[in-house]
């Protein structure tokens, strides 16, 4: 299935890389028109999101989510950095024990979680739903990696819902009521389903793919016809400061 790309979607473009002590991790953009994955880009993009098995003690049951990896590699780093949501990684004792699934413990296991934290004045539940996960070891080479991307401007255009089997629709993007007026989310109406928390939502920059945003839950409407939406959590600039703090730390560590 090919996703149809606007060429007009660098018009207006303004893309700053902020460069990290490893090379470029993100992307800012204050004009920007999204534009879906390619098929090609598409088919290898959905590979960096993994799942995530998490428990809250021994022998309890596995709480099934999802995160996707982030693109830094320092050179000799023995971990991965993932981004995932607060509420999969989060039970009612506090952090709980994750690890990757279908990799082996040794590598996969989640030995730090850096999550938001909710405010007394945040309008949602999940203005605070994200999560930097470092995992105990080096996750498969194979596994893509992907970047995130800063914007500022209003949400325009269609983004792609990382989720699998391949075949999936550009998602299109909603405007929030005014009651529900939170700058740290977006509605979308990508086909979802339980479980699928921390999938990303991405667009397309030249032939490099960018999370835009993460996938935290949905909004049932009612106020005259029923209408629901996926909720996603953007990225911005409270999660861009945690994620230096993770990369600093994991630098200095390396000294």
């Amino acid at each position: 299935m090919t996703h149809g790309r606007s060429d007009l979607f660098l018009a207006c473009l303004v893309l700053p890389l902020l460069l990290l002590a490893a090379g470029p991790a993100f992307a800012r953009s204050d004009e920007i028109r999204f534009s879906p994955l390619d098929e090609t880009r598409y088919d290898v993009s959905r590979e960096s999101v993994v799942q995530l098995l998490c428990s809250d003690g021994e022998g309890e049951a596995f709480h099934l989510s999802r995160a996707v990896a982030l693109a830094y590699q320092p050179a000799g780093a023995d971990f991965d950095i993932l981004l995932a949501t607060r509420h999969g990684v989060t039970g009612p004792n506090g952090f709980r024990q994750c690890r990757v699934r279908g990799v082996p413990v040794e590598i996969g296991e989640i030995l730090q979680i850096d999550a938001g934290q909710p405010g007394r004045f945040d309008s949602s539940q999940f203005s605070q739903d994200w999560a930097i996960l470092v995992t105990r070891g080096r996750l498969p080479g194979s596994l893509p990696r992907l970047r995130v991307l800063d914007s500022d401007a209003d949400m325009d255009g269609r983004l792609t819902f990382l989720r699998r089997p391949v075949e999936q629709a550009p998602c299109g993007l909603a405007q929030a009521p005014d009651y529900l007026a939170d700058p740290s989310l977006i509605l979308h109406d990508c086909a979802r389903r339980p479980g699928l928390s921390g999938t990303p939502l991405v667009t397309q920059i030249g032939d490099e793919p960018y999370i835009v945003a993460l996938h935290v839950g949905h909004y049932l409407f009612l106020d005259g016809e029923r209408r629901e939406y996926g909720v996603a959590r953007r990225v911005s600039d409270d999660f861009l400061e945690a994620l230096h703090a993770v990369l600093d730390r994991a630098e200095i560590g390396r000294r």
